[in-house]
């Protein structure tokens, strides 16, 4: 069913500006998407009917849709009942969005604990008030799963610091924030591009991180939000007291 069945009305498009036509098609059909005038789960109208309403080639409308379905605003689907369909974004497409941006611009090594310092500490005092049963339990395997690679690895710390990004990311989740979720996914993989490049001091700071977790865990299933953010706040400022090229964060607290 189309937007306009769906809803009774067509979505108000104008014919696109000569100049940036295809920035301009994007813009439009996104607003309508996020306004709600298109609603979740309606199928847009086809690429011939939008390029005439724009007054645009259907190569630019079809451009313009694969870069909302990239955002995750539009869903592309085939078949005789496919078309474009109006969707909700994700926390992972804003992680995603969030980790591109963070790549292409390139965070420096001060920049990405001097933000996660304060972001992931106030992660932890807001799922200290949330995180349900499944919550502690998802952050207690992490733990368990931490401890276990700690007794296995030799040289390659990779795989405890990767799931390391897991237990943060499930502290996110416990949040109940979508933001902070989405945040917290686009974060995590530059952050594992970075901390190889530590050298020995990757190692020094892979063994605190069960120890640390298990620290923040025990806070957050007591419910002591203060605490947790203690804890939280220690164990990034950790790994940036490790880190050479980080200068002064240790007395951000």
């Amino acid at each position: 069913m189309s937007v306009s069945e769906q809803t009774g009305s067509r979505p108000h498009f104008s014919p696109s500006r000569a100049l940036r036509t295809l920035e301009d098609v994007f813009l439009q059909i996104r607003d309508a998407i996020l306004t709600g005038e298109i609603p979740e789960g309606a199928r847009l109208p086809n690429e011939r009917d939008l390029a005439e309403r724009f007054e645009v080639g259907r190569p630019t409308v079809r451009e313009a849709l694969r870069s909302l379905e990239a955002l995750g605003i539009v869903e592309i689907r085939p078949g005789r009942s496919g078309g474009a369909y109006a969707a909700r974004p994700s926390e992972a497409t804003l992680g995603s969005a969030l980790s591109t941006l963070v790549s292409l611009h390139g965070a420096s090594p001060q920049e990405l604990p001097e933000f996660r310092l304060s972001f992931e500490a106030e992660n932890a005092w807001w799922a200290a008030r949330r995180a349900d049963a499944d919550d502690i339990a998802a952050l207690e395997l992490l733990v368990a799963e931490t401890r276990r690679l700690l007794k296995q690895i030799t040289d390659d710390w990779t795989p405890l610091t990767e799931a390391d990004a897991r237990w943060h990311e499930a502290l996110a989740r416990a949040t109940k924030n979508r933001l902070r979720i989405g945040i917290s996914l686009g974060l995590h993989e530059p952050r594992l591009r970075q901390v190889p490049a530590l050298g020995e001091a990757h190692a020094r700071y892979a063994r605190s991180i069960p120890t640390a977790l298990a620290k923040i865990t025990r806070a957050v299933k007591a419910h002591n939000s203060e605490q947790a953010r203690s804890a939280m706040f220690n164990h990034v400022e950790q790994w940036a007291r490790l880190n050479p090229d980080v200068a002064d964060l240790a007395s951000a607290g």
